[in-house]
Formats: C-alpha cells, sequence, structure tokens
C-alpha cells in the first residue's frame, strides 16, 4: 500500500447524487478555518463529470425534464438556478435551438412570453440547463477552495471494478490503472443497467433490423444519429418499437419526431408496457371533484397498520380512478398526501416492508409527464401512425417479411405486433442486484459479503450513516427498500430527494464544527402538536413516555406545554418536552418549567457527544434566559440522561430495575418467601388475571383500571397531579395501543385490582395502578405483580420496572424490592436549576413573607411550596 496515493474521500460515481453530496461536504469544509488539505477524487467511468446520465452529454440538448421545474427542484436550490437561468438564458435558448428540432422550436414559440419575462416555474425546461448549472456551480466552489488550499479535488476517468478493506482503508480497483485508497468511500454508480432485450449486446444491426438495447450508451445523440442512418438507408418505410412507457420511453418517441429526417422514414410507431398507458399529463377537475379516496379514508382512524394494507387501499383507489376514466396526474397529488400520513403511522418493519415491496408498484401507477410528451403521442394516434399495447416484451423473431416482435398479454397469452418491426428501442427498467449481468463491481462486493442487497432486490443495506461497510456510503437510487430518518425510501431520482439525501450523507463525510439549532416546538396549536407527533414516531421510536398524548394531561390555562427539539446538522439529536407555567402570585411576566410526571427528561440521540449534551443545556438555558424563566425542575429517566446536565442532578429515589430470567422457575425461587406465601394465598382465594394489550384493550377496559386507580387515589390522598382524567387515559392508550398492556385481576368476576403497564424497549413499566381495599385481604397485590413476571418471561421481556416508594427504603419500596431481591436499583434523579436568582429570592420572600434558605435539595421550587399557589 505504500506507492498508492491516498484520498481522504473518493467518490465512484460522477452523477447528481455525487455531485450534490460533494458539493454539500465542500460547502462544510468551507467553513473549516484551519487544518490540512482534504484530498478528494472523483472516479467517473464516463467522459463527462457533474451531470450523470440525464442531465450531461449522454443525454443531450434538447431532453426535457418530465415535471415543471417547480417540482424539479426544491427551495432555496430552485431561487438560485432560477437566477443563473435568468443570467445565461440566451446562450442556452440559442444552444437548445440549434441542436433541436421542429418540436423543439414549437417549444421556444409556445413559451416566449414566460421566458421573457423570466417565469420560468410552470416550464418543462430542458435538462441540461441544469446540467450546465450544476457543473458550473460546483466546478466554481473546487476553484475556490482549491486556491485556499483547503481541498485538492482529482478528477479520474476510469471504471471502478472492485474494492478491498485493508487495516481501516479502502483500496479502489480501476480497470487498467494503479489502484488507489481512500479513508472513505462514497459507493455513487446510479441506477443498475438496463435489462437488455433479446440478446447481451448494447446495439445489434442486421438486415434490415436495429436493436437499440441502451439508448443513453455511449449517448442519446449516437443512438439518434444511428437510426437516422438505419432510417435513411431502408428501401422502406420503417415500423417502430419502444419497449416501456416510463421517462425514457416517453424521451425517445419525442426525440424521433424532433429529427423531421427519422420521422419521414417512419411508418408506424408502437409502444409496449405492462398497463398500456402513457403517463398523464393534465388534471381533469370535474372528474376530479368526483373522486373520493374511500379505501385509504377507511385507514385513518386505524391505529395499528400495515403496509400491505395502505398499499392494497392505494390500489383500491387507483382503480375507482381508472374506473371514471380519472389519470394519474389529476389524482397523484391527493393519493401521496394521503398515504403518505398513513406511512407515519407504520413501524420501522413495515416501512421497510412498503419501501422494499410497494412504493415502486404504486409509483408505476402514478406516472406522469409533461404535455410536450403526450401531445406526441397524442397527434401521432390521431393519424393512425401510434398503437399502445399493454403486454410484456417476450421475443424478437426474424420472418421472411421481417422482424416480428412478440409479446405477452395481461392473460399471459403469446400476442405479436401487427406489423413487422425494424427497430427496437429498449427502455424498460434495470435488472435487479441478483441479476447476473450485474456491474463486476457490485458483483464483487455482494459476492464478498461486504455489501448486501435489501428485500427491494434493486437497493442495498445501510445503517444510520448511509454506510453498506464501514466507511463505505451509498447515495443515489441504490438507497431504494431503506428506512432512513424514519421515511420509507422507494425511489432516489427525484432531484428534492437527492439533495435532501446528500446533505444528510455530507454530515458523516467529514469532521467539522457541528451546525446546531434549537427548534421550539409549542404544543398548543394543531400544527405544533402534528410536528411534534411526527417527530416522535420517526425519529423517537414512538416512545410512550414522550408522545403527546401522555404530555396532554398537563396542559391547563396557565400551563403551556412545549418541546425543545435540538437539532445537529439538520439532524434531531435531542428532544426534552417540558411545561411551562406561569407563576401566579409574581405581578411580573415570569414563569417557572418542569417536566411531565414519570419519567422524562432529555431523549439523546444513540452516541450523542458529551459536547453536543453541553451544547444543548446551553442553547436550553440561554432560551429560559430571555423568556423569563425563574427556575427548572426536571423528572429523568433511569437511563442515565442526567449526566451532563447545567444545573444539579440530585439522586431522588431508589427504583426497582427488575431484571426477569429466562425461566419462571427461577424467578419463582428468587422472590422473598413472603411473596410466594402471598402468591399461594391469593390462589387460594381463587384470584385470576387477564392480559389486554394492544388491539384486545377495549373502553371497558380502561373503565375498570379507571375505577380501581381513583378510588386508590382517593384513599391515599394523592396529590392533584396523579388524578388523569378517564378521557386522558382513553387518548393516551386507545391512539397508542402498541405500547400498552392493561392487567386485571379478577375475584369472582369483579375486578379488584389493576396495573397500566408501558412497553419500551422490551421493559415492562409498572406506570399507574391501584387495589380495591375491600379486598386486600386476598393479597391481590402479589398475585398481580407474579403474574405480570410470568406473562413478561413468556413474551421474551428483558426487565420490569416497578419504580421506588414515596420515600427511600419506605414500606411501598420494600414490597416492591421483594420481588427482585437480586436485581440492582437503578437510581431515579431529578434536577434543578435556578436560572434567575434574584426573582427566585424574591419570590421565595414574597410566599414566606420573609428570609427563607433556598436548598436545592429540598422542596423545589421553594416558592411553590404552598398548596394555594
Amino acid at each position: 500500500m505504500e506507492n498508492k496515493i491516498l484520498f481522504n474521500l473518493t467518490f465512484i460515481g460522477s452523477g447528481i447524487s455525487s455531485t450534490f453530496t460533494l458539493y454539500n461536504t465542500l460547502k462544510k469544509l468551507e467553513k473549516k478555518e484551519h487544518g490540512d488539505t482534504i484530498r478528494i477524487a472523483v472516479v467517473e467511468k464516463f467522459e463527462s463529470f457533474h451531470t450523470g446520465i440525464p442531465y450531461g452529454e449522454r443525454s443531450g440538448s434538447t431532453t426535457l425534464l418530465i415535471t415543471s421545474l417547480k417540482n424539479f427542484l426544491p427551495e432555496p436550490e430552485l431561487s438560485e438556478f432560477i437566477d443563473w437561468l435568468n443570467e445565461n438564458k440566451q446562450w442556452l435558448l440559442k444552444e437548445f435551438k440549434e441542436q433541436g428540432g421542429p418540436l423543439s422550436l414549437e417549444w421556444t414559440q409556445k413559451h416566449h412570453n414566460d421566458l421573457e419575462n423570466n417565469q420560468w416555474e410552470e416550464l418543462f425546461i430542458p435538462r441540461r440547463f441544469f446540467g450546465y448549472y450544476i457543473d458550473n456551480k460546483l466546478t466554481a466552489l473546487v476553484k475556490k477552495l482549491e486556491k485556499q488550499k483547503k481541498v485538492s479535488v482529482s478528477y479520474i476517468r476510469g471504471k471502478v471494478i472492485d474494492l478491498n478493506q485493508d487495516n481501516g482503508l479502502w483500496e479502489i480497483h480501476i480497470q487498467d490503472q494503479p489502484p488507489i485508497l481512500a479513508m472513505k468511500t462514497i459507493l455513487a454508480i446510479g441506477s443498475l443497467p438496463s435489462n437488455y432485450l433479446w440478446k447481451s449486446k448494447k446495439r445489434i444491426k442486421k438486415d434490415n433490423f436495429l436493436l437499440i438495447n441502451d439508448p443513453y450508451k455511449p449517448r442519446l445523440s449516437e443512438t439518434i444519429d444511428s437510426i437516422k442512418k438505419f432510417a435513411v438507408e431502408s428501401k422502406q418505410d420503417i415500423n417502430v418499437a419502444i419497449v416501456g412507457a416510463n421517462a425514457s420511453g416517453l424521451e425517445m418517441l419525442y426525440q424521433l419526431n424532433d429529427h423531421p429526417n427519422i420521422k419521414e422514414h417512419i411508418n408506424h410507431f408502437y409502444m409496449v408496457s405492462t398497463q398500456g398507458i402513457l403517463p398523464d399529463s393534465r388534471i381533469d377537475h370535474k372528474k376530479l371533484q368526483q373522486f373520493q379516496t374511500v379505501h385509504l379514508d377507511g385507514l385513518k382512524n386505524k391505529n395499528s397498520l400495515t403496509a400491505s394494507e395502505i398499499a392494497e387501499a392505494v390500489y383500491q383507489d387507483l382503480d375507482l380512478a381508472d374506473n371514471i376514466k380519472l389519470g394519474a396526474y389529476s389524482t397523484v397529488g391527493v393519493v401521496s398526501q394521503k398515504f403518505g400520513s398513513l406511512l407515519e403511522k407504520l413501524n420501522r418493519e413495515e416501512l421497510e416492508i412498503f419501501a422494499c415491496h410497494y412504493g415502486n408498484q404504486i409509483g408505476r401507477r402514478q406516472r406522469c409527464a409533461g404535455e410536450h410528451y403526450a401531445d406526441v403521442a397524442t397527434v401521432l394516434k390521431k393519424r393512425k401512425r401510434f398503437t399502445h399495447i399493454a403486454g410484456r416484451f417476450s421475443d424478437i423473431v426474424p420472418k421472411s417479411s421481417g422482424y416480428e416482435l412478440v409479446y405477452t398479454d395481461k392473460n399471459n397469452t403469446p400476442q405479436n405486433v401487427e406489423l413487422p418491426i425494424h427497430v427496437v428501442i429498449n427502455c424498460i427498467s434495470g435488472i435487479t442486484l441478483s441479476h447476473p449481468n450485474n456491474p463486476k463491481l457490485i458483483s464483487n462486493l455482494i459476492s464478498k459479503y461486504i455489501i448486501r442487497a435489501n428485500e427491494s432486490g434493486i437497493g442495498m443495506q445501510v445503517n444510520k450513516r448511509f454506510e453498506a461497510a464501514e466507511n463505505l456510503h451509498i447515495i443515489g437510487p441504490l438507497l431504494a427498500g431503506n428506512v432512513i430518518e424514519g421515511k420509507a425510501v422507494w425511489h432516489v431520482e427525484h432531484c428534492g430527494r437527492i439533495i435532501a439525501f446528500s446533505k444528510m450523507l455530507s454530515n458523516f463525510l467529514i469532521d467539522t464544527e457541528e451546525d446546531v439549532e434549537l427548534d421550539i416546538i409549542e404544543l398548543d396549536k394543531a400544527e405544533g402538536i402534528n410536528a411534534y407527533d411526527h417527530l416522535i414516531k420517526t425519529k423517537w421510536n414512538n416512545n410512550p413516555y414522550y408522545v403527546y398524548d401522555y404530555l396532554s394531561h398537563h396542559k391547563s390555562k396557565n400551563n403551556k406545554i412545549l418541546a425543545f427539539n435540538f437539532k445537529v446538522n439538520g439532524v434531531s439529536t435531542i428532544v426534552m418536552p417540558m411545561i411551562l407555567r406561569e407563576i401566579e402570585i409574581s405581578k411580573d411576566s415570569l414563569y417557572d418549567i418542569i417536566s411531565p410526571y414519570g419519567y422524562n427528561g432529555p431523549l439523546f440521540a444513540k452516541g450523542t457527544k458529551e459536547s453536543i449534551i453541553k451544547k444543548f443545556w446551553e442553547h436550553v438555558d440561554q432560551w429560559y434566559a430571555k423568556n423569563n424563566v425563574v427556575s427548572e425542575f426536571v423528572r429523568f429517566h433511569l437511563n442515565a440522561n442526567h449526566q451532563g446536565y447545567s444545573g444539579e442532578a440530585i439522586p431522588t429515589l431508589n427504583n426497582v430495575f427488575g431484571t426477569l430470567m429466562n425461566n419462571f422457575d427461577n424467578q419463582w425461587d428468587s422472590f422473598v418467601s413472603k411473596v410466594r406465601n402471598n402468591y399461594r394465598k391469593a390462589v387460594k382465594e381463587g384470584l385470576s388475571i387477564k392480559f389486554h394489550k394492544g388491539a384486545t384493550i377495549q373502553y371497558h377496559h380502561i373503565g375498570m383500571f379507571y375505577d380501581i386507580y381513583v378510588s386508590t387515589m382517593k384513599r391515599n390522598g394523592a396529590s392533584k397531579m396523579l388524578y388523569f382524567s378517564l378521557k386522558h387515559f382513553e387518548n393516551l392508550i386507545l391512539k397508542n395501543k402498541e405500547s400498552f398492556t392493561i392487567a386485571l385481576v379478577y375475584k369472582d368476576d369483579i375486578a379488584i385490582s389493576t396495573e397500566l403497564i408501558i412497553h419500551f424497549d422490551n421493559n415492562l413499566f409498572a406506570y399507574l395502578g391501584g387495589t380495591l381495599s375491600d379486598y386486600f385481604n386476598c393479597r391481590p397485590n402479589d398475585y398481580l405483580r407474579v403474574e405480570v413476571i410470568r406473562w413478561g418471561i413468556e413474551n421474551a421481556k428483558s426487565h420490569y420496572i416497578l419504580g421506588g416508594g414515596i420515600t427511600n427504603g419506605d414500606g411501598l419500596y420494600k414490597f416492591k424490592k421483594s420481588l427482585f431481591p437480586d436485581s440492582t436499583d437503578r437510581v431515579f434523579y431529578t434536577g434543578r436549576k435556578i436560572i434567575n436568582k434574584a426573582k427566585y429570592d424574591e419570590l421565595c420572600t414574597l410566599v414566606f413573607r420573609g428570609n427563607c434558605k433556598n436548598e436545592l435539595n429540598t422542596f423545589f421550587p421553594l416558592y411553590r411550596i404552598n398548596p394555594s399557589v
């Protein structure tokens, strides 16, 4: 390895995903004040860099976008691109006119006023414009940073055929060139190659027959020239078959009709596709008013869904649209929005299933295109020169009269195209990762188990850092079939998605100063609640102690619920819900803040650094100071999230953190003898237990739990804070069923004892419960806890967390500890912080009418010790 060149980063492939990732990485390096020069290599097997197939020379200068510009690019990239277009439109349009034919001229004439007035948003502009823009943008940044000696970028023309990892470095083998080394490698090779028809050659020419298996290899202009030469040399008018009705198929139909000297030699165009339908190009407002997403709407009130249920509802609603002849251009917005919101209810496993098996299937039924493409087919059809066939390509058979194209129809019956075919253009989708004709690089990596295909067959398994292996990152279409930032990913060719993913990946490529931001989510309006719910479900595994339905009990006239969402490089890294309380005894607008009842405090993303935690508390404290917050009280979790706290974290109560053994017999032997005796007594009394979990929970189960719980609260003179309403429990449990179990103990068919159990991270948390006092002698408490332990073991749970007593070592604690005498307790910490000491002292003096001791380890905040306040 001594003689090999070492790069910090090496990009394999130079398409649009690679380019945006490189650009965003360079923007991070631009902020670095000092340090060694970062060496970057970009390896590309084709001639042009930075543009890939769609936006570069391989697609030519006259191919138009498949969507309008406003739907192609997100902000702020859209505005930046439009500014660039305004500055460069003269030479861009000149080249477009020179390279194009009558359809290109028609496009410029039709949109003359828009182009003159710089109204670009609604236009389906030439894709090459964007290629020029991104190339110009990246090249300028590279030159700037190379001049500052922050980076050195090497462009290598060559085909990567293999990767090996040795001593933490990636050895990159380039065909017919010496290998190079990289500390981190980014695999950005774009979509998998086309699935060739008939023969395994990119182009086949025979007498009176031409097959184009990849119209973009080496470039579209050469394909057009070859068809032109073939058409001119033919002794008769020719018939053309385009296999596939995707974007490439539409582009080929458009391009052939944009060249008069080709078009005049073509007798008939055939298009063969599975659905037999061209992508839609117009909204039918009248029929859209009749259309309703009946099946998707029927799922919106279900709390638990599967990927297949959502997909089936989409198919059924799209069938309804087909029945009234309403196309995808009309329905794609409403259908996508509806099923997109339902995806938020899926757990990670179901999201992966949707990404791998359903996303692309739905996409094929929602294809849209611009009018310029659809109109070509419409005009040809009116002239009886275009036929669209619903079927799958089967074979090409030489006949005496010419070549016959054979396909199978929807009934899987072989059929043949009516006229002899002279030119076949392959525009079907690419191969899968299991295909024998995979690129050599991919085949080698899979065979060595360096990368693994996911169930989509077209994407690779990656982790949260976009890694398929350590320091081997994936970007672009090969991300299909993954769940990224809580969202199912099945198509990574939309520019907005590419830009978003490239920004995420750039965060993992360079160790730079993190961009941090404290976002305050206010939970007193639907917009904030929806944003918070989405965040907790997608990023934080729907932690039941943090869902809004758990927090909502604390909302009141003087209490406002909010959440601190701390983002690092744009990614939610720490979240903490809190209750902002108005201090009513003060004449000033003063507040204090407290965490909700139960285990809470900040949630940290796995691997969050101490420096980030410190910055989080610094930003929170700054917000407190600006918003007249006098003091803070935090109930921490049992997961050590008190570490790094900027106030004083006080060990408050020992909590029983019971370890569940592999079998119940061993667990039974570990109980203190009193527990076993009380359990035996309960069995003799004829007690029984029922567990209601997930979908089995009904309103009457919650009602039985609530009646016992309230009677217990009253008997014990519990704090008002613990008097949750029945409505609160119904909302919390029924909207989050998978996180809860209600255990009910019965005596003679009467529910006498209960416990509401929270599930999270394979643990059981004893949340709230109670027992009817008339049945104490039956020992229902011991019976309930022992049966919960048995049930937990049977369901492969790891721990049963019982909490502590009112004070350390009291009777309640001892009862809980008797169930797990050998388990190590965990300490429940509370955090106390005085932000504005002068105001805190004023408030205490006001309450006590004189001096008072402000000790943090007593009741806090001290000015609220008076129950009337």
